[in-house]
């Protein structure tokens, strides 16, 4: 459960101040709020706290603690490279939740296999923290041929459950975007759309107020949000010889490609760096040890 302090620390980061702005608000110190807020002080005076509340716009009896979501999957291990797709990311948060006058959505696009969801989850779990109210998480199954695409009004069900609202799920689709919406007014939320099929599958998923950021990942580049919601495309392309390499050397161990560069340059020129043809090849290698690389790379030709 919450304490005190998370509860004080969580509601002045929401406020967007920070602890010496808080300590000018209220003329309590800087330390006193340190404490406070790193839990050293753990019995506060009732003024004290009293005199926060009231700043800060808390009720004067906490209501129960709600659950912070945290839906991101388990991050894809072996990622490589993309430095300079994940500076933008940072720079657009950096200009951002703290910021930004309005909802920030960003277009990770690229081929099939290319590691659009790897780099999405790798910036996620990275910046989670940043985020106060939590990350939300949907796979929209855009590009699966098996099954259709999810709709939008079984996404928001998922979501608006995520979010924990009293009441039930309401019945129309256009209920459910208005009541999303409503919940995520004044929360500093992540939300990453994942394998989108195009922009009206994304629209009635995106907030309606500042304070939150999406990350979409889609094969198509989804120009429609680019246009209408002003969205930041991000091209995914591929690996760079040595992302490559470090990508096989994270799944196969570097002494095993050292003992056999002709081999694994042979293998990073095959899978064209395409980061999900080097795992599947890694994959191959790792449950075959004592294959030499360089008969893994004949079976490639």
């Amino acid at each position: 459960m919450d304490t005190l302090g998370d509860e004080i620390a969580t509601a002045r980061r929401r406020a967007n101040l920070t602890q010496e702005e808080l300590a000018a608000r209220t003329g309590l110190s800087v330390r006193s709020i340190r404490n406070l807020e790193s839990s050293r002080v753990t019995r506060p005076r009732p003024a004290t706290v009293r005199l926060l509340r009231d700043v800060l716009g808390l009720p004067a009896h906490p209501a129960p603690a709600r659950i912070r979501p945290m839906q991101l999957p388990l991050e894809i291990p072996g990622f490589t490279g993309r430095s300079a797709q994940l500076r933008q990311l940072d720079r657009l948060l950096d200009g951002g939740p703290r910021r930004m006058s309005s909802v920030v959505v960003c277009v990770l696009s690229g081929r099939s296999g290319i590691g659009k969801t790897a780099l999405a989850l790798r910036w996620a779990h990275r910046s989670a923290a940043r985020f106060v109210d939590g990350v939300l998480h949907v796979q929209l199954g855009g590009s699966d041929s098996r099954r259709p695409a999810v709709a939008p009004a079984e996404a928001l069900a998922g979501l608006i459950e995520a979010l924990d609202v009293p009441g039930g799920i309401p019945c129309g689709p256009a209920a459910r975007t208005g009541l999303y919406r409503s919940v995520l007014a004044g929360r500093r939320m992540l939300i990453v759309l994942d394998d989108a099929r195009d922009a009206e599958q994304v629209r009635p998923l995106l907030p309606g107020v500042p304070g939150c950021m999406v990350v979409v990942t889609s094969r198509d580049r989804l120009t429609g949000l680019v246009v209408g919601e002003a969205a930041r495309p991000v091209v995914v392309d591929e690996l760079a010889a040595g992302e490559a390499w470090e990508l096989l050397a994270a799944r196969l161990g570097e002494r095993r490609l050292t003992a056999e560069r002709e081999a694994v340059r042979q293998i990073i020129a095959h899978c064209a760096g395409v980061p999900r043809a080097l795992a599947v090849v890694a994959a191959r290698a790792a449950v075959a040890p004592r294959l030499p690389l360089a008969g893994v790379a004949r079976q490639l030709r």
